[in-house]
């Protein structure tokens, strides 16, 4: 089990800290939590359900939710305006296009940002984000569709107002 699990954490573990630095936003924190969620992970690996990184993902979000608990602080409300957890970020502003997008997803609701979250930064497939979300398939389809789109509209009237 312990070579299963080794294999398992080095194929999940920079996905799951991008998704837990995501939501959480500073390093410290990130790096007790992404080690208490591969701590209960190899607790029940044995046991765990054939769709691994979705039930992993999963152990990510609620570990984030208990932190915030124990804390006494709310769940972030907004998508974090810092997006240093993507490696590129910093370059971003050089490119018009980039420094868009990372401003239209500072403006996503909650929710949203979840999906993004999950679809490319925690490279989830569609039915694994809608068995860690607790919604159908199709469901999680149509709102990145959207999603997309209205990303799309934002990043377009962004760069409308960078050429006047």
């Amino acid at each position: 089990m312990a070579g299963d699990f080794s294999s398992f954490y080095e194929e999940n573990y920079d996905d799951i800290y991008r998704y837990v630095y995501c939501k959480i936003g500073n390093r410290w924190d990130t790096d007790d939590i992404v080690s208490e969620v591969f701590t209960r992970a190899y607790r029940h690996f044995a046991t765990a359900p054939g769709h691994r990184k979705a039930w992993l993902v999963t152990i990510a979000r609620n570990t984030s939710i208990d932190f915030f608990r124990r804390q006494g602080r709310e769940i972030p409300a907004a998508a974090p305006e810092n997006l240093a957890f993507i490696p590129e970020a910093d370059s971003w502003e050089l490119d018009p296009d980039m420094a868009c997008l990372k401003s239209s997803l500072s403006h996503l609701r909650p929710e949203q940002f979840e999906l993004v979250n999950l679809r490319y930064f925690c490279d989830l497939p569609m039915r694994d984000i809608a068995r860690v979300l607790g919604i159908t398939t199709g469901a999680v389809k149509m709102r990145i569709y959207r999603l997309l789109d209205y990303i799309g509209e934002k990043v377009e009237q962004c760069l409308e107002e960078k050429k006047i």
